[in-house]
């Protein structure tokens, strides 16, 4: 029985870099291929005609309507009255915006909620249906 070997040294143990490098990039395009297999496409592969006019940009319309603590009420940063509020909205439903423009509301918690809910009449009485209230999360 040999206790000790032939060579006179012990061989260490070695990592070798090579096949590890190998399996990292394996896993690398695996990954890269699922990530791209999971991607929906939202419609059949065309080709569209092509156009010389720029798009049309259809970004959504929206008013903010602030009331404050004391009741001022301010619509997109301008103070207005209750007057000039309603005719603001009765001029977009005369351009028949009602079901494009989106109303958003906030009130200042310490104002009067009967002002809030006036305002928010206002709005249904004239037609608009994408109303709003915006609060803050707890």
């Amino acid at each position: 029985m040999r206790l000790f070997s032939d060579h006179g040294e012990e061989e260490r143990a070695r990592i070798e870099l090579i096949p590890m490098i190998d399996i990292m990039f394996f896993l690398l395009v695996v990954f890269i291929f699922i990530s791209i297999s999971l991607i929906k496409l939202n419609g059949v592969t065309l080709n569209l005609p092509k156009a010389s006019s720029a798009p049309i940009d259809q970004k959504p319309q929206v008013m903010n309507i602030s009331i404050q603590k004391d009741g001022s009420i301010f619509v997109d940063k301008v103070p207005v009255s209750m007057e000039a509020l309603q005719d603001e909205l009765e001029k977009l439903e005369a351009q028949g915006l009602q079901d494009k423009e989106q109303i958003i509301v906030s009130g200042d918690r310490e104002s009067r909620l009967q002002k809030l809910v006036d305002v928010m009449d206002l709005c249904n009485r004239l037609g608009f249906s994408k109303l709003s209230i915006r609060t803050d999360p707890k």
